[in-house]
């Protein structure tokens, strides 16, 4: 069995029709590609009980091309937006590129640089314990403090900080032999270089024994360094990427 046994064929036929590498053609690869598996998905359920066919994925949210990127001041839970997402192995691995926040700029107050930081991630609403790589999952802890090990090897997260060439594990791990998004995530080139945004890429081994057969709802706890309302404000008022473009010189500022 696999995530998309009956359907993914027409799925790899509507990914042909979009190409380039940047986000946005990205975004609308994936929107066309999750509109078209709908269709198909569909059509299966209405012969469901002659086929028996299993259904697989279920995305986090629906594929959206107008979806806007998060800008993250202080710490927040955020859920991010599927920007893109890739079937290998057999259609046994699913891999989904999570977008979480723009990258923010320097902070006024210091003139130091804003850094953000992953904290606790959290997979259909248990918190997430990693390997000692920070990457694979060893298993999960629910609001009662029960241990689920049903994961414990089938998922990864790797995290990433202001675009493809800044891997990180969240907060409390340790590894010195991360890598790059573009050696991750399947068929992604050097120009895939995600540039000033936090993101993570999410690798899911198919087992429905163990329900793993999409991607449930997960929540980053993001942290960024730039918390002062006057840096915040400031950052978005002068930013020409995701702010207002004003410019500098004309902000008082003291």
């Amino acid at each position: 069995m696999s995530f998309l046994d009956d359907i993914v064929s027409a799925g790899r036929s509507v990914a042909g029709f979009i190409g380039g590498s940047g986000i946005g053609s990205t975004l609308a690869r994936t929107a066309l590609l999750g509109y078209t598996l709908n269709q198909v998905n569909k059509s299966i359920n209405r012969q469901n009980n002659q086929n028996n066919v299993d259904r697989g994925v279920r995305l986090q949210v629906d594929p959206d091309p107008e979806a806007k990127i998060p800008v993250i001041y202080g710490t927040t839970f955020v859920n991010g937006i599927i920007t893109d997402a890739e079937l290998t192995n057999s259609n046994r691995t699913m891999y989904f590129c999570i977008t979480l926040s723009e990258k923010t700029g320097t902070k006024l107050s210091d003139s130091a640089a804003s850094a953000f930081t992953f904290k606790d991630i959290y997979w259909n609403d248990e918190r997430v314990v990693f390997k000692t790589d920070g990457i694979t999952v060893d298993y999960t802890v629910d609001r009662n403090g029960t241990v689920n090990s049903d994961y414990s090897g089938l998922i990864k997260v790797y995290c990433y900080n202001n675009g493809s060439a800044n891997p990180v594990v969240p907060q409390g791990y340790t590894n010195a032999s991360l890598t790059a998004a573009t050696s991750v995530f399947p068929n992604w080139t050097a120009n895939h270089t995600m540039s000033d945004l936090v993101f993570a890429i999410v690798q899911i081994e198919y087992n429905k024994e163990k329900n793993i057969t999409g991607l449930p709802k997960m929540d980053f706890q993001i942290s960024n360094s730039m918390t002062l309302p006057g840096d915040c404000l400031y950052d978005y008022m002068t930013n020409a990427r995701y702010g207002a473009g004003i410019d500098p010189a004309e902000i008082y500022s003291s």
